[in-house]
């Protein structure tokens, strides 16, 4: 048999082929999408719909880089497990529209040190298996009396399990640029106050270039957030910072409301509307 023939051949199979939205859990019997009473659905959307994710976009083409699950901003320990599974099923419920968005989770280092929440993130991902740097975790409320060999154990622990690094609120403390050394940080994220006070011709500008440079060193993306007022955007722009997000540039968004954003040109064209909708708002 030819190749040609050998292809026509599969093609012709996979056509007349029965169709199904998802795969078989056996060979008898059908995987249900949900086998709830209506009312129990109807909860679980509304609960998907309390989610907040803000979108973080490129500064050269307003292109979606990733989503930033809010909700974990205020989360106790108790509610972190929960949430990341939330997380998790929302990156998955984007990825089977065929529009993959990465999400990022801010985690607190009191919770990564925490072996229980370890358990739980590793529990998580082999029930859905995401794609590596689908889930992202972003590292914040970091403390100078922190146990900081726990803490590079969680971190490689995570790196294993397929998730990427953010580095939060970075500033050029001495602990950060070592846990750059030692890590890698796919965004670091650089303190709002710093692109707040970066005034022309002032210390605190040539602070945040330099701060820029040391990112980009290291092979990471810069990330400011979250914009509020034009002066960040501007700042943002001027110091070549890769990203950018806040209320400035895209309001927060709901999990159905990323998937309707669609491929990356409409993408562009729905964040450029609203950045000049938000733009108008601050005039």
């Amino acid at each position: 048999m030819t190749p040609k023939s050998r292809l026509y051949s599969l093609v012709r199979n996979w056509s007349k082929k029965p169709q199904q939205s998802v795969r078989d859990t056996s060979l008898h019997q059908p995987y249900k999408i949900s086998e709830a009473s209506e009312s129990e659905q109807l909860i679980e959307w509304s609960e998907a719909q309390e989610l907040v994710f803000e979108l973080v976009l490129s500064t050269k083409d307003d292109c979606i880089q990733m989503a930033i699950m809010q909700s974990m901003q205020d989360a106790q320990l108790e509610d972190v497990i929960r949430l990341f599974n939330q997380g998790v099923q929302a990156a998955a419920y984007w990825h089977s529209f065929a529009k993959p968005t990465p999400i990022m989770l801010p985690f607190k280092t009191e919770w990564l040190m925490n072996p229980h929440v370890l358990v739980g993130i590793q529990n998580a991902l082999f029930n859905c298996h995401p794609p590596i740097g689908l889930i992202q975790i972003g590292l914040a409320d970091r403390s100078e009396t922190q146990q900081i060999l726990v803490l590079q154990d969680a971190l490689i622990k995570l790196q294993r399990m397929g998730i990427l690094l953010h580095l939060l609120n970075f500033e050029g403390s001495e602990d950060d640029c070592q846990l750059i050394h030692d890590h890698s940080f796919t965004n670091i994220h650089l303190k709002p106050t710093l692109i707040r006070q970066a005034i022309p011709g002032s210390l605190c500008e040539k602070k945040l270039n330099h701060l820029n440079q040391i990112i980009h060193q290291y092979g990471s993306q810069s990330v400011a957030g979250s914009i509020r007022i034009i002066h960040d955007r501007t700042v943002a722009k001027k110091q070549l910072i890769d990203c950018y997000y806040g209320s400035n540039i895209m309001p927060p968004m709901t999990l159905h409301q990323v998937v309707k954003l669609g491929n990356r040109a409409q993408q562009k064209t729905i964040a450029n509307s609203l950045i000049k909708k938000n733009i108008k708002k601050v005039l």
